[in-house]
């Protein structure tokens, strides 16, 4: 009776679609409320016992000649074997109204009017407990009434004719007619290129070794190049790469290490990675006639460094961003990150900005688009969603807005790798049908669409070449870069404004950014010591500072941005302790002036620019000689003298100190020297000048004495001859 049954639904769901819409309302309408409680009360019965998944739909769209395949699995989970199961499919021939009604048809919150369509797909006579088996309906949508552009509901239930056990599932199909086709929906892709940053200070080291995996051609970077360098042409991709990823990735083909304590020590050596070489060419030979733009260096969280006052970090960050990714990728962005690669384009974590995070980017950045999500701006169609909008900044430059559809980002994002098959197809057929649900709310009105994947999206590979495979194919849109759609928000007139201040609990924290202060403090004070350093040493250390602002370090990531933030803090202030004062503790000072040796030790592999400075007691009678600046050679400990002056006989504690060339001290460096006076010196010369006058007066007496004794002498000798 039931297979009756069924046989008489379709002959009836055949006629009333012959017959046309409007002469089978009422007769739809009723058959098809009695079809939706049905369904609703065989899965309320099924209570998850039986499972039913629907994991393609072929074609993914239809067409008026189209024969459409819906098939998937049923799972007996009931703990008993199950025989007499049927698999009917279910539609109608109204398409989904508003993007709204989709949600609804999904959740079960909205009643739609549904009628069998094709045969039904009687399964074998048993299906065991535990046990899966495959199913397959077919059917002509042209048969189903379908007429006009649109989507339309799917819905598939597993029944028996012995058990109540049942199951649905749901899915959409969207019909592209012979005529009255709408002009097509403008979409653009973001395609991103974005890791967790593994740079930090020490040369050639990265912080694990999970980058070798990810770059393979297995790998979720590896997945990502391949496939969206197989359709970059086609679809207009625009691509969005961290440069600290090409730089990390850089490392790699080379010898490398891993780990290692902040003193660049315990660190596991690595051959050169063949994986990184690959990738890296692959990524120039790919993307070299596509549209990219490259993020601030280490995809610095730009939101939360604007909201703490950190605009040097940011300032810093796309600097050198810019720089990186001009040097490894010049044929996109010159080597002084000024090709053909988009400077101006910025794409914010979790799509939101407020007013002061926009003007940062503009001040900056020299941002002049940025990439945000749904409804960040008011859109510029009414009720309907638009991509494109312009604001103006705090500085009153001009800023366009392109707001990235969040529903599309939540579903593309649904089923990572290791996903199910019915996973996958719901995110591709969701896409799909969202796309042409954008366009069929409102027809007449020329709009846009963006697509922004979760920054880093870990999609399979079938599922990210099927997503954009069918953007290719879909008739109802026309793919575009992200400049295009740029340029014609750049025409709009500003159109609302963005929130006066708006923080995302998501963004780094306080307590985190007062760390990166810290760092930055010991940076500065870094910096200012060495003698006339390189560009690219001084690129090295903004770039690992920029690295521990990463938007990866958000949430789940805040452990090991916390241990790449101690470890950058640790090795700054091991570094500058490398440089002391080395003297004795203690000064004689004989007389009212004297010199002493300082040395001035530096064990860093490059040269640094001090003073040894002192300073003395308030009220203390001693002076002490100014020194210059010493200019100090890596791995030296040159002296000068200095000299030291008392106008009184005391014992002063004197500190000596080294500071950079801008005065900024070294605190470690200080000691105290003890200058004691005693002016033992003077006493002496008086001793030994007195000695001396009576040593001359002696002398002179004897002299005179004898003198005179002579003459008598002479006197006695002439008298007696």
């Amino acid at each position: 009776m039931r297979s009756v049954r069924t046989v008489v639904r379709t002959l009836i769901a055949v006629f009333l679609a012959l017959a046309g819409p409007l002469l089978a309302a009422p007769a739809v309408q009723a058959f098809g409320q009695e079809v939706h409680q049905q369904s609703f009360r065989t899965e309320a019965a099924a209570s998850h016992r039986l499972t039913i998944s629907i994991d393609r739909v072929s074609p993914n769209f239809a067409t008026p000649t189209s024969t459409v395949k819906v098939s998937g699995t049923l799972t007996n989970h009931t703990g008993s074997a199950i025989t007499g199961l049927v698999v009917q499919l279910l539609t109608s021939s109204q398409y989904m109204r508003y993007r709204s009604e989709m949600d609804g048809f999904t959740s079960g919150s909205t009643t739609l009017f549904l009628v069998p369509a094709g045969v039904p797909d009687t399964l074998p006579a048993t299906l065991a407990s535990g046990a899966t088996v495959r199913w397959t309906v077919s059917f002509r949508p042209a048969l189903a009434a379908y007429q006009f552009f649109g989507v339309y509901p799917l819905e598939v239930q597993a029944t028996s004719s012995v058990s109540a056990a049942a199951a649905t599932d749901k899915t959409f199909l969207p019909f592209w007619p012979a005529t009255g086709r709408p002009q097509p929906l403008n979409i653009g892709w973001v395609w991103p290129l974005i890791d967790q940053p593994q740079q930090g200070a020490c040369w050639q080291t990265l912080a694990t070794n999970s980058l070798a995996g990810r770059l393979g051609p297995r790998g979720r970077l590896g997945t990502l190049l391949a496939t969206g360098g197989e359709w970059t042409l086609q679809d207009h991709l625009t691509w969005a790469v961290d440069p600290a990823l090409l730089s990390d990735a850089t490392v790699m083909t080379k010898k490398y290490y891993v780990g290692g304590s902040a003193a660049c020590t315990d660190r596991v050596p690595e051959l050169p990675s063949t994986a990184a070489s690959k990738w890296l060419s692959e990524l120039g030979a790919d993307t070299a006639n596509s549209e990219m733009f490259a993020t601030p260096y280490a995809d610095a969280d730009v939101s939360a460094l604007t909201h703490a006052g950190l605009d040097q970090n940011l300032r810093a960050a796309y600097h050198v961003g810019k720089s990186v990714a001009g040097k490894i990728l010049p044929g996109t962005f010159g080597t002084n990150g000024a090709g053909t690669g988009d400077g101006g384009t910025a794409w914010l974590a979790d799509g939101t900005a407020d007013a002061s995070v926009l003007t940062s980017l503009a001040r900056d950045g020299g941002i002049r688009t940025a990439v945000l999500a749904s409804g960040a701006l008011p859109s510029t169609a009414g009720p309907y969603d638009n991509a494109l909008g312009r604001t103006t900044t705090g500085i009153g430059t001009s800023m366009g807005v392109l707001m990235a559809d969040s529903q599309l980002t939540s579903i593309i994002g649904s089923a990572p790798a290791g996903s199910s098959a019915a996973a996958q197809f719901r995110a591709v057929q969701d896409y799909l049908a969202e796309t042409a649900m954008i366009l069929a709310e409102a027809p007449s009105l020329t709009r846009s669409v963006v697509v922004a994947p979760p920054r880093h999206w870990n999609p399979p590979a079938a599922e990210a070449t099927k997503l954009l495979a069918l953007t290719f194919k879909a008739p109802w849109l026309r793919k575009v870069g992200l400049s295009s759609l740029a340029a014609a928000a750049s025409h709009l007139k500003s159109h609302g404004s963005p929130p006066g201040h708006r923080v995302s609990k998501a963004e780094l924290g306080e307590d985190y950014l007062n760390q990166v202060r810290a760092v930055n403090e010991n940076l500065a004070l870094f910096k200012d010591l060495l003698y006339q350093p390189s560009q690219s040493l001084l690129q090295t250390y903004d770039a690992a500072v920029a690295a521990t602002t990463s938007v990866a370090w958000r949430g789940a990531g805040s452990v090991r941005g916390s241990l790449a933030l101690t470890q950058l803090g640790d090795y700054l202030t091991n570094s500058l302790k490398q440089v002391k004062i080395i003297t004795g503790k203690k000064l004689l000072l004989a007389g009212t002036s004297g010199e002493t040796p300082v040395s001035v030790q530096n064990l860093l592999s490059w040269a640094v620019q001090v003073r040894v400075v002192a300073t003395l007691p308030a009220g203390s009678q001693l002076s002490v000689g100014k020194l210059e600046l010493m200019t100090v050679p890596p791995g030296t400990t040159p002296t000068v003298r200095m000299s030291v002056q008392s106008t009184a006989i005391q014992t002063t504690t004197m500190q000596l100190q080294l500071v950079t060339k801008n005065g900024s001290p070294l605190p470690w460096t200080a000691l105290s020297l003890s200058v004691q006076v005693t002016r033992y010196g003077r006493a002496l010369l008086v001793l030994i000048a007195a000695a001396l006058g009576v040593l001359v007066l002696a002398s002179v007496a004897r002299w005179i004495r004898r003198s005179q004794a002579d003459g008598k002498a002479d006197g006695r000798s002439g008298g007696t001859g």
